[in-house]
């Protein structure tokens, strides 16, 4: 069984349609994906954010946040997750300007499900375990 985590970037490029969107399809539908609950928090925030500039409405926001749920698994942020994603983020600023900790957290959830991060996220480019769909 392939198990793959879906970030933030593979999940905003899906819900709107797009090129790379279609190529995280395959990866979303139909397959063992899970999702980070930070992923939720930033897909809320973005959500947040078109609403407000009169892109979206509150109602695909809460239809959009209840698929992804549906659609796949959603991984709590745990005490040893969090702390595999403080020592990713001590190394991976010192490698990657500008690798933000939610990005350590999605890696770290990968690594404790044995998974592939699906992204199309720049910081994730070149790294092992990553499905680059962007």
């Amino acid at each position: 069984m392939t198990r793959l985590v879906i970030d933030t970037y593979a999940w905003v490029e899906y819900l709107l349609g797009s090129a790379v969107g279609a190529r995280a399809k395959g990866h979303i539908e139909g397959r063992h994906a899970a999702t980070p609950s930070i992923v939720v928090s930033e897909l809320t925030r973005w959500y947040l954010r078109e609403v407000e500039a009169g892109r979206r409405t509150n109602e695909e926001m809460t239809a959009h946040i209840e698929f992804v749920g549906s659609a796949t698994a959603i991984v709590p942020l745990d005490r040893d997750i969090a702390h595999e994603a403080g020592e990713l983020d001590f190394l991976m600023k010192k490698r990657i300007k500008g690798w933000p900790l939610a990005d350590s957290v999605i890696y770290a959830t990968a690594k404790a499900l044995g998974a592939r991060v699906v992204t199309g996220d720049p910081h994730f480019k070149g790294l092992s375990d990553v499905e680059f769909v962007g």
